[in-house]
């Protein structure tokens, strides 16, 4: 029921037994940039439904907030950004004034790069920064 680039999302089983996948598909099951692949205990105990709160990792260490807003606000109005590290990771809360321009912003910029690094994108649990 979320809604992406203006429509409204809705998830179904397929009635057909196998995909073929589109020219311009692209296959994330052996990828690193595959959220479930490693770790999967921690990446479900995480997962969440569409919040107007993005938590942004794998960041480089020098990324400056003004980076992270550049590469970001181009899918909506941020309303606020928190940079912290956790064991010497550097990371962020990005919130969103909805929750369809943090749905966009992470369809669009999970696993693209920034500033030398290739960022991980995910909802966020957390209401306010």
């Amino acid at each position: 029921g979320a809604t992406l680039f203006g429509n409204k999302l809705e998830v179904n089983y397929s009635k057909y037994p196998t995909i073929t996948p589109a020219p311009d598909a692209h296959d994330y099951i052996n990828s690193g940039l595959n959220r479930f692949n490693s770790n999967v205990v921690k990446n479900y105990r995480h997962c969440c439904a569409p919040t107007k709160m993005i938590h942004v990792s794998a960041l480089a260490q020098d990324v400056s907030e003004e980076a992270l807003l550049a590469h970001l606000s181009e899918h909506g109005s941020v309303v606020g950004t928190k940079l912290f590290e956790v064991n010497g990771k550097r990371q962020a809360l990005v919130l969103f004034e909805s929750e369809e321009e943090a749905t966009e912003a992470l369809v669009s910029k999970h696993a693209t790069p920034l500033e030398g690094g290739t960022i991980r994108i995910s909802f966020s649990q957390m209401q306010s920064l």
